[in-house]
């Protein structure tokens, strides 16, 4: 089939690159000949949209447009994301887009992002999904919470995202790449999970494997958030616990406004992962005095406990707003457990969900951490254009929350010993 005058032809770049990959699921082959054969009708399709304006970039060349679907209903109109790639920019980057529509389209949960449409038109590659109005929980770190998210925001974002990666580990997928950025929230209190690029099956020809082997591609960019055996490659290989350590430096970014690790080069990165002490969310029993605290100018920045951290990422204001809070114990121990060295010490996504921590927002229920982000005006992507630029919006003022503490069951917290592991957590 013959693709659209100046359409890049990719149907012909498959020809050249086999997707015979490991990682490819049952099904996959026919979905590819669907997407290839998208450039054919991409200019009609396109046209089935009203693109309003550009609000953002994604991955390294994309823009992200905001748009409504024409129709005659006027309840039709919902906003909508389109996510445009330049595919003569990334065209060794085509397989993963390929395996993320593909994944999108066929995995279905709440939690999860989906695909609406695909098509090629010109030289770009368009993919269609609900829009997610408050954007990545990054964005609202990088506009108003600098310091780090309320703890009952931080349990009502892990909470969905567990839900997301307990449906991902039973359809056999690890993520491989959980962080702030690919957490995108509603206003409505809807958490969704992204990034699906970087996923990898561990069901291989029907057989569920124990250990899987494959390096992300985009390993160098998720270094902060990998586990120690995915950065290893060693004959023990990895499986569906490395998504835990992942959740795990993902609350620490969360909880500290930054990920650990975030400064370190790789080499030395790995080595502390491996041989240093584990990332910890920061607050008064975790962040010294100031008299006590060693601030290290120009140097890479520590692994998140102190013993030695830098003046970047406005790292002393930080260090300070964390010396006025104190989060609950359960959320000190929930992180604890996610981010062991060892990952058979790491409680499952299901186990997760019975965790005090978690259990702590009642299930279906988002008014009690979501009204916390309505304390202050964050505006919606679609009202960007009528609101106040996010640069000039106040950032997050933990003194208006003082009337809301979060609630915790201490005796709960109790069950579990200063320096235990054990999963008791949820008998």
């Amino acid at each position: 089939m013959s693709c659209c005058p100046g359409c890049w032809c990719w149907t012909t770049y498959y020809q050249r690159h086999e997707m015979a990959t490991s990682d490819q699921p049952d099904g996959w082959n026919q979905e590819v000949e669907v997407v290839k054969n998208d450039s054919s009708n991409g200019l009609g399709r396109h046209d089935s949209y009203n693109i309003l304006k550009s609000f953002g970039q994604c991955f390294d060349s994309g823009v992200v447009l905001l748009a409504t679907k024409k129709s005659s209903y006027q309840s039709d109109q919902s906003f909508l994301a389109v996510r445009k790639y330049n595919l003569e920019d990334c065209r060794k980057e085509i397989c993963r887009f390929l395996k993320e529509i593909w994944l999108m389209r066929n995995l279905s949960h709440e939690n999860l992002l989906t695909c609406i449409d695909s098509y090629v038109i010109g030289h770009s590659l368009c993919i269609v999904t609900p829009l997610v109005d408050y954007g990545s929980a990054l964005d609202l770190i990088q506009t108003h919470f600098s310091n780090g998210f309320p703890e009952v925001v931080i349990a009502g974002i892990l909470r969905d995202v567990l839900h997301a990666l307990v449906y991902l580990h039973s359809k056999g997928y690890i993520h491989r790449s959980v962080k702030a950025s690919h957490i995108l929230i509603s206003s409505k209190g809807q958490v969704m999970l992204t990034g699906l690029r970087d996923a990898y099956c561990i069901v291989e020809k029907g057989r569920w494997q124990t250990a899987v082997f494959d390096y992300p591609i985009d390993a160098e960019q998720n270094f902060c958030w990998l586990s120690p055996e995915v950065l290893q490659q060693n004959l023990r290989g990895y499986c569906e616990k490395s998504d835990i350590y992942s959740l795990g430096i993902t609350a620490c970014e969360l909880a500290n406004g930054v990920a650990p690790f975030v400064d370190l080069p790789s080499t030395q990165l790995l080595i502390n992962k491996l041989n240093g002490p584990p990332p910890q969310i920061w607050d008064c029993t975790t962040v010294p005095p100031p008299e006590h605290r060693i601030i290290l100018p120009n140097q890479p920045a520590d692994s998140g406990v102190f013993d030695g951290v830098t003046a970047c990422s406005n790292i002393d204001a930080r260090l300070e707003a964390a010396y006025q809070r104190t989060f609950s114990r359960s959320f000190h121990r929930f992180t604890m457990l996610c981010v062991q060295l060892d990952p058979g010490l790491r409680p499952g996504s299901t186990q997760l969900l019975k965790h005090p921590f978690i259990q702590s927002i009642r299930k279906g229920s988002v008014a009690n951490w979501l009204e916390y982000l309505t304390l202050i005006s964050i505006p919606t992507i679609q009202n960007l254009s009528k609101s106040p630029t996010i640069e000039n919006e106040p950032t997050f003022n933990s003194a208006q929350l003082e009337s809301a503490t979060f609630t915790h069951d201490d005796k709960e917290d109790q069950r579990l010993s200063r320096d235990s592991i054990a999963w008791d957590f949820y008998d």
